[in-house]
């Protein structure tokens, strides 16, 4: 993910749960979070239990947010969030009004704050059922338009070794045919989706089960992913080898000169965990994982 798709990711989220955006700038926003954003972000549940078991008005934090910051606009270093969390707190147990602080933070993906948000859609939106509102204005009443069902799927794959890379891939398949778009979720954006079935709409019958469906996904992203360039994996496996070659070059003269077999034994059970150790950090491995998915029935017969 850019910089631009970080803060459209963001915002959709600011907005989905009603947080209140302070200021919008290029590259950044200052949000005051709604009260669930900040049970989700900030980590602090004895200050949220106190105010569900009382009642109290909450005060949820404040945060300047900036979407891939150049050098020589570089903010601030962040406040640390405990500081935060007791002025609040303090303020909420009525021992006087803190000033409003507000956290300066850098997002960008990889950073922790980013994978904390991505965390709260994973579990609070991880699966939805969407339909495509009708163009206004133009609905027959008389008539019925045919709404085909898509399975659209956000997959992660993580290529891990001693070093880690990210990738981002939102497919789609209809139910009806089988199709499959692999650019289906960037084809949803600008599309007005509501979670009621509109009027003048029936739904065809799907010639697929989710299960199938989610198998046929799952292929065609492995067949992507193996037309792929794995030097990287090469280059990994070389590196595991020189380390392994390295460590053993280091225990097995001293495992030899061994007085008694209870030192010989003490050393190989050390090599054999460095080597389990190398072997962890550097082989290379590729992950597939879904971030959420959803059903989406949109207008015409796919």
């Amino acid at each position: 993910m850019n910089a631009r798709q970080v803060e459209k990711f963001v915002m959709s989220y600011l907005e989905a749960t009603g947080c209140s955006i302070v200021e919008k700038t290029k590259g950044g926003v200052t949000v005051k979070l709604s009260p669930e954003a900040d049970k989700q972000l900030t980590n602090r549940p004895y200050y949220w239990s106190f105010v569900e078991r009382t009642g109290t008005q909450p005060e949820t934090l404040t945060f300047s947010w900036r979407f891939g910051l150049d050098e020589e606009d570089a903010e601030p270093p962040a406040e640390s969030a405990p500081a935060a969390q007791t002025g609040a707190d303090l303020s909420a147990l009525g021992f006087g009004a803190a000033p409003v602080r507000v956290l300066r933070e850098e997002l960008y993906f990889g950073s922790g704050r980013l994978a904390q948000i991505f965390g709260a859609v994973k579990s609070g939106g991880r699966c939805v059922a969407l339909f495509e509102e009708p163009p206004r204005g133009r609905a027959d009443r008389l008539g019925s338009n045919p709404y085909t069902a898509w399975l659209g799927v956000n997959f992660k794959v993580d290529y891990e070794c001693d070093m880690k890379r990210e990738e981002m891939y939102g497919l789609g398949i209809s139910l009806a045919t089988g199709y499959i778009d692999e650019r289906f979720l960037e084809g949803l954006r600008g599309r007005r989706l509501t979670p009621k079935l509109p009027s003048n709409v029936h739904l065809l019958p799907n010639g697929l089960s989710l299960k199938k469906a989610m198998t046929q996904l799952e292929h065609a992203l492995e067949r992507k992913l193996k037309a792929g360039d794995f030097v990287w994996a090469a280059e990994a496996e070389d590196r595991r080898q020189d380390e392994l070659r390295r460590i053993r070059s280091y225990y097995e003269p001293m495992i030899s000169r061994a007085a008694t077999d209870q030192e010989q034994e003490a050393l190989r059970e050390r090599l054999a965990h460095r080597e389990s150790e190398i072997d962890w950090q550097y082989r290379p491995r590729v992950t597939l994982s879904v971030m959420n998915c959803g059903l989406f029935h949109l207008p015409g017969i796919h």
